[in-house]
């Protein structure tokens, strides 16, 4: 299974007791990909550094969030970010981003919060769920919690 990660869902990674943490540490241990993209990762990166309500919740020193930021594209399989979808989420262009890594990657699944990409359902058989929706999905496919 290949799993794409929005944004919004891939941030809070860098919280170990996070529901994205233990999604992304699921789907690692059984064997399952979470793919991404250059622009996902630049996002990721802006976010991060520069939205500052983001930062006073992540409560975290800059030099963790540096050290995140080099280690997610070593835990993700990264795409090249040819791909683009102008006009896949006509609510919020900034969301094809998500789309285009999705179909790049060939993705099974996008996890987002975002109301633009959870309106959609799915986008060319790529079904697209919030965290909890994932979560069940996960436990029906017998996919063990992480411990």
């Amino acid at each position: 299974m290949i799993v794409v990660f929005d944004t919004n869902v891939l941030i809070p990674v860098i919280l170990q007791a996070s529901r994205s943490a233990r999604l992304f540490s699921r789907l690692e241990q059984a064997g399952h990909e979470v793919a991404t993209s250059p622009q996902i990762l630049q996002e990721v990166r802006e976010t991060m550094l520069t939205k500052e309500s983001l930062r006073k919740w992540l409560n975290t020193s800059d030099e963790e969030i540096e050290a995140f930021l080099v280690i997610l594209p070593t835990v993700c399989s990264v795409v090249p970010g040819v791909i683009h979808t102008h006009g896949a989420v006509p609510a919020d262009a900034d969301d094809d981003k998500i789309i285009a890594a999705a179909i790049e990657s060939n993705a099974d699944y996008i996890i987002s919060e975002d109301r633009h990409l959870l309106r959609l359902k799915e986008y060319e058989g790529i079904v697209i769920l919030n965290r909890n929706a994932f979560a069940a999905v996960l436990d029906h496919l017998g996919v063990p919690p992480v411990e």
